[in-house]
């Protein structure tokens, strides 16, 4: 049976390897599964011991897991690999602390709503930070251009006795209720983002809601885990990105491993309240 839910992401250390070497990584991510020499070799059309040498190679990187299937009658026990999550992070010390994190939060927080709703406010501070960081690289690739200009045009409004528009302030009701060309602009971005955080987005967009289906996960082995800790700080996440332009977080709701290979991300006042759901209704 088909495992439900998002597939492993690749993680930036495959650029360090050969072709070949990489080759043998992405049949264990992607298979996502314990594999044999020999079921490696067949995929691959490679000699098994060409690719036992490259799986202890991995193995001795970090980026593979060797175990042994039961014994079964007399001679060594069959070997099976497969990817270690150092695999599918960007980095094996971003695994490190993902992984202290979510301990630390499960640890000191109990299970229930408390730790639902912890997990939901460190997703939002990690949009919060998210957002700040795009409009900061926003602002130095105009600081030289359409700043300078937007300066000039303020003073001159203020020489003819006008008052500059304010930047800041709450936001308009219009703004709380964006219309349908801004909710699917706001969910574009959202998965190119998260594309490029590693979650392979992509949009699909139907009338009143919109879907971001997420085909990988960076921290799929966590989100197995303690999908209540980690989905919960992605569906914050996604909430507070999108409150930016306006989306309400009730619009935004996340059904996790709902079908095979992905998770879904709806957004939309028909989405629902629903927020997280785990597996299939």
């Amino acid at each position: 049976m088909e495992k439900l839910g998002p597939r492993p992401s690749r993680a930036d250390r495959r650029a360090q390897l050969s072709e070949p070497r990489r080759a043998v990584l992405d049949q264990l991510v992607e298979q996502d599964e314990p594999l044999t020499v020999t079921r490696v070799a067949r995929t691959l059309g490679q000699h098994p011991n060409t690719v036992r040498e490259h799986l202890e190679a991995l193995t001795r990187a970090g980026l593979a897991r060797r175990d042994h299937l039961p014994p079964a009658g007399r001679g060594r026990p069959a070997s099976v690999y497969t990817y270690a999550p150092e695999a599918s992070f960007t980095s094996p010390e971003y695994a490190v602390l993902a992984r202290v994190l979510v301990s630390y939060l499960t640890r000191t927080v109990p299970d229930g709503p408390v730790l639902r709703d912890h997990a939901l406010e460190a997703g939002r501070s990690w949009g919060r930070a998210i957002v700040e960081r795009d409009r900061e690289l926003a602002g130095d690739r105009t600081a030289d251009g359409a700043g300078g200009r937007a300066a000039n045009a303020g003073g001159g409004a203020a020489a003819r006795g006008g008052r500059a528009t304010p930047t800041g302030g709450p936001a308009t009701p219009a703004a709380r209720v964006p219309s349908a060309r801004v909710r699917r602009d706001a969910v574009d971005r959202l998965a190119a983002m998260l594309d490029r955080a590693g979650f392979d987005s992509g949009t699909r967009h139907d009338g009143a809601v919109s879907t971001v289906r997420l085909g990988r996960c960076p921290v799929l082995e966590l989100a197995r885990e303690r999908p209540e800790v980690v989905c919960n700080a992605h569906l914050g996440m996604a909430r507070e990105i999108l409150s930016s332009s306006g989306v309400e977080p009730g619009q935004v709701s996340l059904a996790a491993f709902v079908e095979p290979g992905a998770c879904l991300l709806h957004v939309g006042a028909d989405a629902g309240a629903a927020g997280l759901r785990v597996g299939p209704a």
